[in-house]
């Protein structure tokens, strides 16, 4: 875990519960040669699905926000919660590049929330020390062991994963979700939860259909994925000025219009 960390980190209080995921998963999942996610609330009831729900839900996840983000309620946002059998970054490909190279998360900085965040954390169910996560506008590399964790804005902060998991090793992880939610900011809630939700989603089918492409159709889309993650990353604020230019050019229109019909309406 690294001091200094600029969001936040730690470790969490588990009894036992992450080596139980890990082995869990190991066997699950140890078919797949590309990244997996597997929404941790499709996960049929058992030990594993308790494991799941433990480790989300431990206090020091919540602690950590609150210290980051103090005078703001704190809501699990667990249709988006994810196990995720991570793929090697110096041997991803296809649509799995998007998940190692440089990225954001989500596409939604510049909308309106009302001052709410959209928060992942990260948590290491195993050993990952040949794996780093760079935070490059920090200048931060975090190496994770096994019950460490940190947290993101998940529209705003650019990271990037860099290193090889050894030959017969995996690396499990979880991605879990959260609302910060300043007082007054309530109406926005639903609004900031539904867009990142269905990001979430929409985004992780098309990886999973196109990391290891084999019809024109999955090249198509993988391509699209990484040209969507290389525009976004390197012009997004021209885009994004560009769009505010647009929406502020259709309400002075509006405007307009509007104060000409006013202005033309017969006294009565």
């Amino acid at each position: 875990m690294t001091e200094g960390f600029a969001v936040i980190s730690g470790t969490i209080k588990e009894n036992g519960d992450l080596k139980y995921i890990t082995n869990t998963a190991s066997q699950r999942y140890s078919e797949y040669k590309t990244a997996h996610h597997e929404w941790i609330d499709k996960v049929e009831p058992s030990k594993y699905r308790e494991a799941l729900d433990a480790v989300r839900t431990d206090p020091v996840i919540f602690e950590k926000i609150k210290e980051r983000f103090p005078n703001t309620t704190i809501k699990s946002v667990t249709e988006a919660d994810e196990i995720y059998w991570a793929v090697s970054p110096k041997g991803a490909t296809g649509s799995d590049r998007s998940l190692v190279d440089c990225h954001y998360d989500s596409p939604f900085a510049l909308f309106p929330t009302g001052g709410i965040t959209y928060y992942r954390v990260i948590i290491a169910c195993n050993e990952n020390n040949a794996v780093t996560t760079t935070f490059p506008d920090e200048n931060i590399k975090v190496k994770m062991n096994e019950k460490d964790f940190h947290g993101l804005d998940y529209n705003k902060d650019i990271h990037c994963v860099e290193g090889t998991i050894p030959e017969g090793t995996f690396r499990v992880l979880l991605k879990m979700h959260y609302l910060i939610i300043p007082n007054g900011s309530e109406p926005y809630e639903s609004w900031v939860r539904g867009i990142n939700v269905g990001w979430t989603i929409l985004s992780r089918e098309a990886m999973r259909m196109s990391a290891n492409p084999k019809y024109w159709y999955e090249y198509i889309v993988a391509f699209m994925v990484n040209f969507c993650r290389v525009v976004y990353n390197n012009i997004y604020m021209v885009l994004a000025g560009t769009c505010a230019i647009i929406i502020l050019y259709f309400q002075m229109t509006k405007r307009t219009i509007i104060f000409s019909r006013k202005k033309r309406r017969p006294a009565r």
